[in-house]
Formats: C-alpha cells, sequence, structure tokens
C-alpha cells in the first residue's frame, strides 16, 4: 500500500506541473482565466507570484499527505486517489482545449 501511495504522490506532483504549466501558458495568451479565484490572485499580481504560491502549497499539501502516510495508509490513499482523478480530469480539460486550438487553426 505504501509504494502505491508513493506512485500516487509522484504521479500528483507530476500533473500539478502541467496543470500549472498549461494555465500560465493559456493566461499569457489570453484564452482563458485562472478558475480558482485564490491562484488568480496571485496570478494577478504576478506569474511568478503564481508558480511560487502553486508550488509552495501543492508541496505542502503533499508532504502533509505524505507525513501521514504510514498511520493512516487507507485514508491517505482515497485522499491521493480522489486528488489524482480531479487532476486528471483538469489535464483532459487541457488536452481538449489544446486539441480544439490546433484543430480549429488548421
Amino acid at each position: 500500500m505504501l509504494r502505491r501511495i508513493v506512485r500516487l504522490v509522484y504521479f500528483l506532483a507530476i500533473l500539478i506541473i502541467i496543470d500549472l504549466t498549461a494555465t500560465l501558458f493559456w493566461v499569457h495568451n489570453g484564452l482563458a482565466t485562472e478558475a480558482n479565484p485564490i491562484m488568480d490572485f496571485f496570478l494577478q499580481y504576478s506569474p511568478l507570484l503564481f508558480v511560487l504560491a502553486k508550488l509552495g502549497l501543492s508541496t505542502v499539501g503533499i508532504y502533509i499527505l505524505y507525513f501521514f502516510r504510514a498511520r493512516f495508509k487507507k485514508m491517505i490513499f482515497n485522499i491521493l486517489l480522489g486528488l489524482n482523478i480531479i487532476y486528471l480530469l483538469v489535464f483532459a480539460y487541457h488536452l481538449s482545449a489544446a486539441l480544439f486550438l490546433l484543430f480549429s487553426t488548421i
């Protein structure tokens, strides 16, 4: 179970970085806005602050889950699984937007 938790942590980190990069691309090019009001605050102030806030908050959250992984295995696994599903849906949204943009310019 602990190995599965570690894999979910790594996969979640990758998905968060993809979301971060895609969000910066869409917003920088005027194609979208940040949906999360807290992250939008940071993004409106500075893209660098947005990156630091996104990575900082995500790292703290992941570390808290990772810290309690041995004590609350099942609950932490379920939380990480849920977060991975949410970020996979966000990834699919970014991918569908990119494909739409690609095929609408052909």
